[in-house]
């Protein structure tokens, strides 16, 4: 269905003419017209909005840039080898800029599944090679859980550059072209995180758009979605939370039916944070309902292996961190409490980061010296954990608790700071 066809379906399900429609979404009617007759294609920003007033939750805005009997391709051919080249030059070059999120994930959402094609050039490999590079892949996944991005920034930006010659120089068969693009794609993930984590956001995003069409390019619809969530993450943290709940829910609709059901629930957590960050209660509470269905339908054997962390306590973690973001502390406070009593040394980044948020919804419900202890464990945990965004959410904590300095606690964990 087009963007045009179902937003006609929507506004008469909804029974609204074209002209209220228009009127509600501040969008000329002439043009709606075109847009619903598919003569004019709708931009993102037209998309967000009647998608907004029609209550479609992202559905319209995944089909924007849909238009009938086209089918948007790479180069217009298909995936082909010059275009594997073309992927691995950009990902060992200097940063570029990456251009817009929206268009490059509106594009993925509508692309048909790109093919690989062998090539005779360069040494051949084979599936044996694949599998080390796909359970080196997941080394570094693990690897992550333990150490900062500020420590292993330079092995995963060199372990993707490696992997992204491989892909240029190699000769291959299709299938094994396809599990090295996946591959790459997942390791873009895991680097892009990394970078992210180590305050690299350009960088991370251009790990992540290349991640997308890597994943993409290989078939695992899922994974492409996986980076496209991660970049939203990272722009609801540092950027704009609207874009970033756009660039969720598309990752989102784009795996439906291509994604486990544990897949499923960690894009919608995605989803759900930016719009916390977004202020829209109503829509993040809906959201996080979605994740614990989904996370209840969960098969294991069905899992792909980056989901791997996401269990029901991080789950229960991500729903306080919403709370705290909406200013929810009665809410908030007794889910990261229990939370962050499981965590510690071994994982000091999460335990940092939890607790900061524990803090951050102490301070919101007056218990003041409660947030200042929460505050100095974070601090000493933030030291261990090389981490740019540990260290730069304590600092939002400091900037929480500055009214309340004369608080002995509140002291000492500002002297701890400064020092």
């Amino acid at each position: 269905m087009t963007f045009g066809e179902a937003m006609r379906a929507r506004r008469e399900a909804a029974g609204l003419s074209l002209r209220a429609l228009a009127r509600q979404a501040h969008v000329d009617p002439g043009h709606l017209s075109r847009i619903e007759a598919g003569t004019r294609p709708p931009t993102a920003a037209v998309a967000e909005a009647v998608d907004r007033v029609l209550g479609a939750d992202g559905a319209l805005v995944a089909l924007c840039g849909r238009r009938s009997g086209t089918a948007w391709r790479i180069d217009g051919e298909g995936w082909r080898r010059d275009d594997a080249e073309v992927l691995a030059a950009a990902l060992v070059a200097a940063p570029p800029t990456p251009g817009s999120a929206l268009r490059l994930a509106h594009e993925w959402l509508i692309a048909e599944p790109p093919q690989v094609f062998a090539v005779r050039a360069g040494r051949r490999i084979g599936a044996d090679t694949v599998e080390q590079v796909e359970r080196r892949v997941h080394q570094l996944r693990l690897l992550d859980d333990h150490v900062g991005g500020e420590e292993t920034y330079e092995l995963l930006t060199a372990e993707v550059g490696a992997t992204a010659e491989l892909l240029r120089t190699a000769a291959y068969a299709e299938e094994v072209g396809r599990r090295l693009l996946v591959a790459l794609g997942e390791l873009c993930q895991v680097a892009g995180w990394v970078a992210s984590d180590a305050g690299r956001l350009r960088e991370a995003e251009r790990l992540y758009l290349a991640g997308m069409r890597a994943s993409h390019a290989g078939g695992d619809r899922a994974a492409a979605a996986n980076n496209l969530s991660s970049l939203s993450y990272q722009v609801a943290n540092a950027g704009d939370p609207r874009e970033a709940a756009v660039l969720a829910r598309s990752a989102s609709c784009g795996a439906d039916g291509h994604a486990s059901a544990t897949a499923r629930a960690l894009l919608l957590e995605r989803v759900a944070w930016a719009q916390a960050r977004a202020g829209d209660g109503a829509a993040c509470d809906r959201t996080l309902g979605a994740v614990e269905r989904e996370l209840e339908q969960r098969r294991p054997d069905e899992d792909p292996v980056w989901v791997y962390w996401l269990s029901a306590g991080e789950v229960e973690i991500m729903a306080g961190r919403c709370w705290t973001e909406l200013r929810r502390p009665l809410r908030a406070v007794p889910i990261l409490e229990r939370a962050t009593s499981g965590y510690g040394d071994e994982v000091a980044r999460e335990s940092a980061l939890y607790l900061t948020w524990l803090a951050v919804a102490l301070v919101q419900a007056g218990e003041v010296d409660r947030a200042a202890d929460a505050a100095l464990r974070a601090l000493r945990l933030a030291r261990l954990a090389h981490s740019a965004r540990a260290t730069d959410r304590v600092g939002e904590v400091r900037r929480a608790l500055e009214p309340y300095r004369g608080n002995v606690l509140v002291d000492e964990f500002d002297e701890a700071y400064r020092t």
